[in-house]
């Protein structure tokens, strides 16, 4: 068991290490004015989005950046979407409301209401962006002018993730922590290779031309998590993809209380695995050991496991600090955080392994038939 401890502990350094370095090296957006002005079309799918769509759109329309048309695929929806959308383009003109229809075989709902939407857009540069964020005035300029000093055909936008209620505090965070925890962000930017790819439907910017070349969201029509795919795609033709903290200037709230965040990871996780029940298992027991026995033992004083949680716990205070989230949670979320996201490996495992059944805005896919993406 001393063994084991150690291992886990100098494990943990490595991560804490990576942490400190992801903080350090990915840089922030920053309001600032790109010289050009090339029109930027803004992707949006939307599928019953009732709640959010009229926050997100009328935030995307308040931009100082006055090149700019969104376009909003409206898809299927059969709540009050439709009718909002049509109440704001009739006071915006820049507002273009595309009827979705119906996936075609082999597509899955959301990579084809992207696509239909690309196809569509006027724009030199296109932002893909889910139906359920917020932008603030300055973010699209700033955003532009980023890619335009930095010469890449993509960039990353990082949000802040708003929360409410206990179940959000606790599971949410687990994955803007496992970005800068265990993904070496730092590196990302400063190389092509194509794992490292990180994407965002909090806002991926493409440059049109590129992103026609490499095929669209045609290459990307199986893919449960396509904003990462599409990041993927980018770096497997060859380019750069620049990921940025964008917590000023970009929020989302994904989810709302606790079955919505099981529900909505559980279609993608085992995806993530490649579908690989081995790889599943590994990193099932893997959590186990490296994150929830040291607490187990820390309880009956064993020293190794008491030195690991006070390393957790500096690396959550650190990074919590930092995101702006609930210091409390920082100290005392990290147990129930992995224990949710346990459930959630298992529920993923069993209903699109096992079950195949991958279900996803009221629809239900052979998860079989689809994959991560651009893999």
């Amino acid at each position: 068991m001393t063994l084991l401890l150690t291992i886990v502990l100098i494990a943990w350094l490595l991560t804490f290490a990576t942490l400190i370095l992801n903080l350090l090296t990915v840089p922030r957006l920053r309001v600032r004015q790109p010289r050009g002005t090339p029109l930027v079309s803004v992707i949006i799918p939307a599928r019953d989005e009732e709640r959010a769509i009229e926050s997100t759109v009328r935030a995307l329309l308040a931009q100082t950046y006055r090149a700019l048309e969104v376009i909003v695929v409206n898809d299927r929806s059969t709540d009050a979407t439709g009718e909002i959308l049509a109440r704001i383009a009739a006071e915006d003109p820049r507002l273009v409301v595309l009827t979705g229809e119906e996936p075609s075989p082999g597509w899955l709902g959301k990579p084809w209401a992207l696509a239909q939407g690309s196809r569509t857009a006027r724009g030199k540069l296109l932002l893909f962006v889910d139906a359920d964020i917020l932008y603030q005035p300055d973010a699209v300029a700033a955003a532009v002018a980023e890619m335009e000093a930095r010469g890449a055909p993509m960039i990353t936008l990082f949000p802040r993730f708003v929360m409410r209620g206990f179940w959000e505090h606790v599971a949410m965070p687990n994955l803007p922590l496992f970005g800068f925890l265990f993904l070496p962000l730092w590196l990302s930017n400063r190389t092509t290779i194509t794992a490292l790819g990180a994407g965002g439907g909090t806002g991926n910017l493409v440059r049109r031309d590129v992103y026609d070349s490499l095929g669209g969201h045609d290459a990307l029509k199986d893919s449960v998590v396509d904003d990462v795919a599409l990041a993927r795609l980018f770096r497997r033709g060859g380019h750069r993809t620049l990921f940025f903290r964008a917590d000023d200037f970009v929020s989302v709230r994904m989810y709302h209380g606790l079955r919505e965040v099981v529900h909505g990871f559980t279609k993608n996780l085992f995806s993530v695995f490649g579908r690989s029940y081995p790889a599943a298992a590994f990193f099932f027991f893997g959590a186990i050991v490296f994150h929830l026995l040291p607490y187990v033992l820390a309880a009956f004083g064993n020293r190794l496991a008491l030195a690991i949680v006070g390393v957790i716990t500096l690396a959550r205070l650190i990074f919590f600090a930092a995101a702006g989230y609930r210091i409390d949670n920082a100290l005392f979320g990290h147990p129930p955080m992995m224990l949710v996201w346990q459930w959630i490996t298992l529920r993923s495992v069993w209903y699109t392994g096992i079950r195949r059944q991958l279900l996803w805005r009221g629809r239900t896919y052979d998860a079989k038939a689809t994959r991560f993406g651009a893999d």
